[in-house]
């Protein structure tokens, strides 16, 4: 079942839908870029007080991002969280309170390699995530485009200087149609091995096989004793799937892919209306902000 939430319609139907999942919900995670954030990067004030009413009601809540902590922490502060948080899909968690770092996979390298090579052969931006620090060969319009969009700053440096590489996380930038194709060829090759995925229609995402935001999502669940039926999920892009399939209740922002929309069982508004509040608050499950 997906139902497309419009703005104060059929809030009485759906909310008697759901009433009694909303009872019981205990987490509620929420994706950032596209979902929690608006597109100039900020988190509304009806979104902040929103969360806000969760916290103060004993309810948790969770970030689930691509992005790495260092990029996140800022917007986790904001709101006051020490809840743990997932990073870059699902590869890393990391303890709200103290930033100790309670899991961490890292790519095999013979992956790392040929991420790398097939990049060098088909002139594509490629970058990596080790330790927290973002690392790529030579400065090009793709890395300031990222570094823009997440308010980090990267490293050069030379891949085949290091050994082992590590990495937590490897991306693509470039246009969706270059990269869609060689997204084939990746998971063709070494499908396998790794865990390729879209966050954004720019960037596309390596990972160790297995690792994706619902399976990190599971694992943090069973750590703190909570049922997946218990929780709401929010998010937009095609690396948002498995999260919002995982959770109870899964809702895709107004502005999420269609393969997103699919997976969802809500549609709320994007992430510029307020999506995430209006969906809660039209269910009477926080207060009308």
């Amino acid at each position: 079942m997906q139902l497309q939430l419009e703005p104060i319609v059929k809030n009485v139907f759906i909310y008697a839908m759901i009433k009694p999942e909303l009872d019981k919900i205990k987490l509620v995670a929420v994706d950032m870029d596209g979902t929690l954030l608006d597109d100039e990067k900020n988190i509304s004030r009806r979104t902040k007080e929103c969360l806000g009413q969760l916290i103060r009601r004993g309810i948790d809540v969770v970030i689930i991002t691509g992005r790495s902590y260092e990029a996140l922490k800022p917007y986790k502060d904001e709101l006051g969280l020490e809840t743990p948080v997932i990073c870059y899909n699902g590869s890393q968690t990391v303890d709200g309170k103290t930033g100790k770092i309670l899991r961490d996979e890292v790519l095999p390298d013979e992956s790392s390699r040929y991420i790398i090579d097939l990049a060098r052969r088909e002139n594509i931006h490629v970058q990596a995530y080790r330790n927290g620090t973002l690392y790529f060969e030579r400065r090009r319009p793709e890395s300031d485009h990222y570094e823009n969009h997440v308010n980090l700053k990267g490293e050069i440096v030379d891949f085949d200087s290091m050994n082992p590489l590590n990495f937590t996380k490897m991306m693509y930038v470039g246009s969706h149609e270059r990269l869609a194709g060689v997204m084939r060829k990746v998971e063709a090759d070494i499908g396998d091995k790794t865990s390729v995925m879209f966050s954004n229609v720019e960037f596309l995402e390596f990972m160790k096989k297995g690792i994706s935001k619902g399976e990190a999502l599971n694992l943090l669940l069973s750590d703190m004793g909570i049922d997946p039926a218990d929780t709401i999920a929010f998010g937009d892009g095609d690396n948002d799937v498995s999260l919002l399939e995982a959770a109870g209740i899964g809702v895709a922002m107004g502005n999420a892919s269609e393969a997103v929309k699919a997976a969802a069982d809500f549609v709320t508004d994007s992430n510029n209306e307020d999506g995430i509040a209006r969906f809660l608050s039209s269910l009477c499950f926080i207060k009308r902000i």
